[in-house]
């Protein structure tokens, strides 16, 4: 290659390098550059998209600037460094989750028992607030882990058609890592005669991520019943 060759090449670039720093960003597939724009993307036919990572790939980057965004494939949802924290993106102004069912068997017991309801059940759920069912290898019914602290509204019910007549007491139990923390409800129920029965209940409570909540019950009795509804509801206050 020539020295003359050289030279119009090397000039080249200069030009292409002053004009970039003329402009007030880079722009892709646009020479008309927003004055607000520090990158200014512009098409008809393709997507942005940012990084996609797990979770453990995610949380092992290490000198994060706050702003940062990546897609976490482990929850499905955004993740935007925060305050130096991974903060998913909510979708919701209320992070929920719902487990709800229709029909099924309704143990009577007078120890307390999980309610009947896992992920088959889910209804709604909030990515990156949420573990529900999956504890460890085992799936495990009204076993919901938290991802991020917070004040949470806890809430369940159930219900049957054919509760057998006389005195029972029944209750709906919140634990929290194996422990009792609060009663949903408490009550006694007295039927002249097999009827449909049903109660429900909430409670507030500080969590802290990774805390792990159970719901359960008791009713009193030895029969297995033909429930009707079952609805377990959490929402971070």
């Amino acid at each position: 290659m020539s020295n003359y060759i050289r030279n119009i090449i090397s000039t080249l670039l200069l030009f292409n390098v002053l004009s970039l720093s003329a402009q007030s960003g880079v722009g892709i597939n646009t020479t008309q550059i927003a004055a607000g724009s520090a990158l200014q993307i512009d098409s008809a036919t393709g997507a942005l998209v940012m990084p996609r990572m797990t979770d453990v790939q995610m949380t092992e980057i290490t000198d994060v600037l706050d702003g940062a965004i990546v897609f976490n494939t482990t929850y499905g949802n955004w993740y935007i460094r925060i305050n130096g924290i991974w903060t998913p993106y909510s979708f919701n102004d209320t992070p929920s989750l719902i487990l709800n069912k229709e029909n099924g068997d309704l143990a009577q017991t007078s120890e307390p028992l999980l309610v009947p309801l896992n992920n088959l059940n889910l209804l709604q759920i909030s990515p990156g607030y949420y573990d529900v069912g999956q504890i460890g290898i085992e799936l495990k019914n009204a076993t919901i882990r938290v991802l991020r602290e917070g004040l949470y509204l806890v809430s369940a019910g159930m219900s049957t058609t054919n509760l057998p007549k006389g005195p029972k007491k029944y209750k709906l139990l919140l634990y929290v890592n194996g422990a009792l923390v609060s009663y949903l409800t408490s009550g006694n129920v007295n039927l002249t005669a097999s009827d449909f029965w049903g109660t429900s209940g909430n409670s507030a409570v500080l969590l802290q991520a990774n805390d792990v909540v159970e719901i359960k019950y008791i009713l009193d009795g030895t029969e297995t019943l033909k429930g009707k509804f079952f609805n377990i509801g959490i929402s971070k206050l």
